[in-house]
């Protein structure tokens, strides 16, 4: 109820109605004058922090200070109700709803007539920082997707209940959602706050009144999808209900983007105040790394992806992939004819990436020794620390002298393009501690995918100058690149474009998976299965005069099914397709492609060396990392192929039905046919087979004479006692 506290109409909270609060109330200019008072924003209306006493006890306030107003506004007012008013309000709306707010205390305003002179609103004072700033930490800073998801978790079932309670806030900015912290640094439930703008009754919101508060939420593209499946309770969100925000979006955005227009005084004078650090960096240079996939998180939507899209660099890129088309092609097609028809040497072909991780280390290496020690790949990444790469540096060194071959990848962040004086530190640091201890050194990771953080050869070629640099000063280390993903070879001819034909990489290497939800010899495009795409890319390399007619597969590996946020391509939400799809493979499957991978790569004689990603992980390895490393089939069947051909040589593909894979080994004393069938059926073993037992795909003797999509070992030994 209004009541007058000495010059002031007010309303206070019944806590509050006591004598000492109002005498102070009464003199709110001593209190916003108190040498303790802190403001806490800027602008014509802002906020200040301050004390009051209650029971002697001084308790921290927060008062919001109002402006002075034009007539119009002044008459508004009269008839609705204060700015103040409605805050405080609507504030014990959201209390009676259990939707959490500041608690507020008091409004108080001082009227002329019809002229407000004084409006003031009232509330406890709630510790913490706002969403917005939470972000601007986390994009400049923390450069984490974990703390963005917890977040995103915490903030949009909280916008959820208030709209369920029926309440709009009208101007639900970042800004305007407070974040406190439990003692355990914890998030704790959000607090509404600046809500004299606010809606609300006992009925539900509409669509359009729902919009209408998240359009304000300003988020990347790819998370704001996130956010806006999690604030629809972790369902698809509707398709209407998307049309509506996006609607209110981009009428909400291009009024703020028009205020220059609008306001074009505010704009001048704000034009020639100091620059400060934006809020938060343009979206190109947000970039987000996923611990549990290792690797960065997509972050900008498809909208602002073609906004900051290098249409220059496009558009040279197809130019230059039309020109070389014809010759590759020639290429190409002598390539897939002379497959399988050259001896391999299987010895040092098969490799496996290790995580430098004082958890992983100690049990990585000894499942490293059950698969004989073959070559290893340690990433290096930019965004870790100095204890990282100096753990990881310590590993090769490790590594080095038990005599095990060591790749290295080396991963950049978007902040190796920001500051180019850390990233050349970086590559000085691994060059000069291990570059002589290793054989391969991969410069950049996937940069033809823009999450990676390069947009364009051009930053491509900047992230390679220093460690062509390097290269003069240390020439014995062999560099290789440009270590594109997927069967998108057109970014590998723009980036082998950039590099200095005196010194060309000393091999290609490239991220080949081939279809991440199927068995290799699937087709992509009706034509190209794995086979068709490592003939492509080797032909690339014979193309170019910019690397060595060699291919490295310096990544590769299937999702394992039922995992989640943990499977590179469930991560970092489970989307409600994926709830229902589960996609991924089992791990029998899983374990079948990757011994098929390595055999048709390897044995076709167009790719060197495959390096399997990753021994331990939980969303993709060989042995489950949240499962106290417990090894899946894929890593027994590993152990079993390096077991048998590790060290073999491959003579011959067999002529067997299209659906049978019959490839052939010299291994030592004995023959060994490794077999499978592509088309996941089972059918007897060819009679042209000469075979004296058979075994299974871990190594265990089989009576049943069939091939089936499990790859089996049809041994013969050559020399009898």
């Amino acid at each position: 109820m209004t009541e007058p506290i000495g010059s002031y109409q007010s309303e206070l909270t019944t806590a509050f109605q006591s004598p000492e609060v109002i005498a102070q109330l009464s003199n709110i200019s001593a209190l916003l004058n108190n040498p303790l008072t802190q403001r806490l924003s800027n602008g014509p209306d802002y906020v200040v922090k301050t004390q009051l006493f209650v029971n002697k006890q001084p308790i921290d306030i927060t008062i919001k200070v109002f402006k002075r107003q034009n007539w119009l506004k002044d008459w508004h007012d009269w008839r609705k109700g204060s700015k103040a008013k409605r805050s405080y309000d609507a504030a014990r709306f959201l209390q009676s709803n259990g939707i959490n707010t500041p608690a507020p205390i008091a409004w108080l305003e001082r009227w002329d007539g019809k002229r407000l002179l004084e409006s003031y609103y009232v509330c406890l004072f709630e510790p913490g920082i706002s969403f917005r700033d939470a972000l601007s930490d986390i994009y400049y800073n923390q450069r984490n997707n974990a703390p963005l998801m917890d977040l995103l978790h915490v903030v949009a079932p909280a916008i959820r209940a208030m709209h369920d309670a029926g309440f709009m806030h009208g101007d639900m900015g970042n800004q305007n959602i407070l974040l406190p912290r439990s003692e355990c640094d914890a998030w704790l439930q959000p607090q509404f706050i600046d809500l004299n703008r606010a809606k609300y009754s006992n009925t539900p919101l509409t669509l359009q009144q729902r919009a209408f508060d998240l359009a304000r939420i300003a988020l990347p593209g790819a998370y704001l999808k996130i956010f806006k499946t999690i604030y629809n309770n972790h369902q698809d969100f509707p398709a209407d209900f998307d049309k509506l925000e996006q609607k209110a979006r981009d009428r909400f955005w291009n009024h703020r983007r028009s205020g220059k227009w609008r306001h074009p005084i505010r704009h001048w004078k704000s034009k020639k105040l100091p620059k400060s650090k934006p809020i938060y960096p343009p979206v190109q240079d947000i970039w987000l790394w996923d611990e549990k996939s290792a690797q960065p998180m997509i972050v900008p939507g498809r909208k602002e992806k073609h906004a900051y899209r290098n249409w220059r660099y496009m558009l040279s890129m197809m130019w230059q992939g039309l020109c070389a088309a014809p010759s590759i092609y020639k290429r190409y097609q002598k390539l897939l004819a002379q497959s399988y028809n050259v001896p391999v040497d299987m010895k040092g072909r098969i490799g496996i990436a290790l995580h430098p991780h004082p958890d992983y280390i100690e049990t990585e290496l000894a499942l490293l020794e059950q698969m004989g020690n073959p070559p290893v790949l340690l990433r290096f990444c930019h965004h870790e620390t100095t204890i990282e790469w100096n753990r990881t540096i310590a590993l090769v060194k490790q590594l080095h002298g038990k005599g095990v071959e060591v790749m290295l990848a080396v991963l950049q962040d978007r902040q190796a393009l920001l500051q180019p004086d850390s990233w050349k530190a970086f590559l000085t640091l691994i060059v000069e501690s291990v570059g002589d201890k290793v054989a391969h050194i991969e410069i950049t990771h996937a940069s033809n995918r823009v999450k990676w953080g390069i947009w364009s050869s051009d930053e491509y070629q900047q992230l390679m100058e220093p460690a062509l640099e390097l290269q003069q000063r240390f020439p014995h280390i062999h560099l290789v690149g440009p270590a594109c993903i997927d069967f998108e070879y057109l970014p590998v001819i723009a980036a082998l474009g950039t590099h200095p034909k005196g010194q060309p990489l000393a091999a290609l290497s490239h991220l080949l998976y081939v279809d991440r939800r199927g068995a290799p010899e699937s087709t992509q495009g009706h034509k190209f299965s794995t086979l068709e795409k490592s003939a492509l890319l080797k032909a690339l390399a014979q193309w170019s005069d910019r690397c060595a007619d060699k291919i490295i597969v310096s990544e590769v590996n299937w999702p394992v099914k039922h995992t989640g946020i943990w499977s590179p391509i469930g991560c970092p939400y489970e989307t409600p397709k994926w709830r229902r799809e589960q996609p991924g493979e089992n791990d029998d499957d899983y374990a079948n492609y990757m011994l098929r991978y390595y055999l048709i790569t390897l044995c076709s004689g167009h790719v060197e060396q495959v390096f399997w990603w990753r021994l331990s992980a939980h969303g993709y390895g060989l042995v489950d990392d949240r499962d106290n490393f417990t090894p899946r089939p894929a890593f027994h069947a590993l152990v079993q192929l390096l077991k048998l051909i590790g060290n073999a040589t491959f003579t011959r593909k067999l002529t067997t039905p299209n659906n049978i894979y019959a490839l052939e080994f010299d291994a030592d004393d004995k023959k060994i046919v490794v077999a499978w069938t592509s088309d996941n059926t089972t059918t007897k073993i060819p009679s042209s087979i000469d075979y004296e037992k058979i075994l299974d795909r871990n190594g265990k003797p089989l009576t049943t004479a069939t091939i089936s999509a499990a790859p089996i070992y049809l041994c013969k030994n050559l020399k009898h006692p």
